[in-house]
């Protein structure tokens, strides 16, 4: 099964460099607020999570850049849980701009924590529970 969500981010002027283009730090920033966001929508927050003692350090990163995004622009950010969670939970990510033109993609690989510990953890039963595996 796989795990899907999307969320529309309208790009800042801040993002963008001196020729109006998203600069390409951004998008990372772009994933974190999809997955966080859909980590809400399945019922839990980053927050809550840490608070029950499970971390997700970002171990990888990985994009592909399309075509540009500019200010003003209203992203859609599209997220999907790649595999089944073990010790890593790897999402991929697919960004279109207004006229549905895929601008980017990219992959993010988390490793659950053990906040007290900081060791590698197996994904909790609790949170395979809430994504469906």
């Amino acid at each position: 099964m796989m795990t899907e969500y999307e969320v529309k981010i309208r790009v800042r002027y801040k993002e963008t460099d001196n020729m109006g283009v998203v600069h390409h730090s951004n998008y990372v920033n772009y994933y974190e607020v999809a997955r966080t966001e859909m980590m809400r929508s399945r019922g839990i927050s980053y927050r809550e999570m840490e608070a029950m003692g499970v971390m997700l350090p970002v171990r990888e990163v990985s994009m592909n850049y399309i075509a540009p995004a500019y200010y003003d622009d209203l992203l859609t950010v599209k997220i999907r849980v790649a595999e089944k969670p073990g010790v890593k939970l790897t999402f991929d990510h697919e960004i279109y701009n207004e006229a549905g033109d895929k601008i980017n993609t990219g992959r993010v690989v988390l490793v659950f924590v053990d906040a007290a510990t900081r060791r590698p953890i197996r994904a909790p039963k609790w949170f395979l529970e809430l994504f469906g595996f």
